[in-house]
């Protein structure tokens, strides 16, 4: 059984890889807060895939006959100043599956606790008149664990594995702009992770996530004010794996996502959102693994902790 899996690796999963880290939609959730201000979000998400694919078009390559995961994870931030706010994010893996085409069914899981990112957000420009919002981030992903977890004396496969156990860079950037008149917003948002080797020389193709939402308001009937629409148009890429410094074929590409969303403010602070990502073109290197549709639900407040005096520096 070792032998048989050892040779999986090299059809890696990216939308597993890249899915479980998408943007959370929402304005109040990308913007620098105020100073001693406190945000928490949560987040629950599901996604999963069922055909191989090669480049763009479907395989016949039936290794696995469905790969899927359940996926928690929290974001909590505070405002230094009105202008830096530092955020921590972590995550925990209920379960990251791979159900096997054979006979009998062969089942694979792995669970646990995947990496924290700590980061600080920076509010390059603000204008409140024009409502233009620029602001950028970096921060460090560092791994809950180094080493890779086996089930009954067996090693997981990296695309089973909760944490891949390496350290990385991440760089994001958010540039809003808001029409409150006709309650608007368009908002861009720019995510890049570079990894470096892990203990067993395993290292994660650079990612880059750019994102196009627009937000409205919902201003009619029972809807009114408690509800935005948001329409998100999402790429995922993510260059070739390395093993030992050799390029994986059968790793990297490209994802095209339509994500609709919807938001509902209870009792002015929290924020509850529900979106479904839709696959609408797919690229891999080689022959991998292709998303299918995920949903995620996040929940959101922010606490303002700070005196009337605070909120002018």
């Amino acid at each position: 059984m070792t032998l048989v899996f050892s040779g999986i690796c090299q059809f890696q999963s990216l939308s597993q890889c890249l899915s479980s880290v998408n943007p959370v939609g929402g304005t109040e959730n990308l913007l620098v807060l105020q100073k001693k201000s406190l945000r928490i979000i949560s987040f629950y998400k599901y996604a999963g895939g069922k055909q191989y694919f090669e480049k763009d078009h479907h395989s016949d390559f039936d290794l696995i006959s469905r790969s899927y995961y359940n996926y928690l994870s929290g974001i909590i931030g505070y405002g230094l100043t009105n202008r830096w706010t530092v955020e921590t994010e972590f995550g925990y893996y209920i379960n990251k599956s791979q159900v096997y085409n054979t006979q009998p069914v062969y089942h694979l899981k792995g669970s646990g606790l995947s990496s924290a990112v700590l980061s600080a957000k920076y509010n390059i420009y603000a204008e409140q008149f024009k409502r233009i919002y620029f602001s950028t981030a970096v921060g460090v992903r560092m791994p809950f664990s180094r080493i890779p977890q086996k089930v009954d004396n067996v090693e997981l496969p990296v695309d089973v594995q909760p944490s891949i156990g390496a350290y990385g860079i991440v760089l994001n950037s958010s540039f809003v702009k808001e029409n409150t008149g006709k309650g608007l917003r368009f908002f861009v948002t720019n995510r890049v992770e570079t990894m470096f080797p892990n203990k067993q020389d395993f290292q994660l193709g650079t990612s880059v996530f750019t994102s196009f939402f627009v937000s409205k308001h919902l201003m009619f009937g029972w809807m009114k004010g408690d509800w935005t629409a948001i329409l998100q148009l999402r790429n995922e890429t993510r260059t070739h794996d390395k093993i030992s410094g050799q390029l994986n074929e059968s790793s990297g590409g490209t994802l095209f996502f339509v994500v609709p969303q919807i938001n509902y403010v209870i009792a002015e602070n929290w924020y509850l959102s529900a979106l479904v990502d839709l696959p609408v073109y797919q690229y891999f290197n080689g022959v991998q693994m292709g998303a299918g549709i995920g949903v995620t639900f996040t929940l959101s407040r922010a606490f303002n902790l700070a005196s009337s005096g605070d909120r002018d520096l």
